[in-house]
């Protein structure tokens, strides 16, 4: 291996941690609360991620901090492939890099805001979270077999 092939690879390093650096420092201060709280189960390094699975029904992809459960929450059912979709999130963090937050942030967190309404009023879990924008993004990318309500 040459010193240039290893320069290289610490710059597109320092360049991916740059890219996602937003997302990255709410991973990391989400992690920290997590510890603090005894909510983190284990912590493997994966796919150039930290994963971090989770005691009870939370998750979410922040940067390169990836945190999972397959606990199902009142509001949403995870299913057995949560892991998969909050690292298809970590792979849109990867893409949008900045922008993410604002582009799937956003729009991921008034979905559960619409399941934690929707909960209130059924008392049932939200069947079509993972079938809109950007959960079925996440979906394809991180490789869920999910299949639609509309094939059911």
């Amino acid at each position: 291996m040459s010193v240039l092939s290893v320069v290289a690879g610490i710059a597109r390093g320092a360049a991916g941690i740059a890219w996602e650096a937003p997302q990255s420092t709410l991973g990391a201060v989400n992690f920290a609360i997590e510890l603090a709280r005894g909510g983190v189960s284990r912590v493997t390094r994966e796919r150039g991620r930290i994963f971090v699975e989770l005691r009870g029904s939370r998750a979410i992809s922040l940067g390169h901090f990836v945190f999972w459960s397959t606990v199902d929450a009142p509001i949403v059912r995870v299913g057995p492939y949560n892991k998969e979709h909050e690292y298809g999130h970590a792979l849109q963090s990867r893409m949008l890099g900045p922008i993410y937050l604002a582009v799937v942030g956003v729009p991921s967190t008034i979905r559960v805001m619409y399941a934690a309404a929707q909960y209130l009023v059924t008392k049932k879990p939200w069947d079509g979270y993972y079938e809109g924008f950007p959960e079925s993004w996440a979906d394809r990318l991180g490789g869920v077999p999910r299949r639609s309500r509309a094939a059911r």
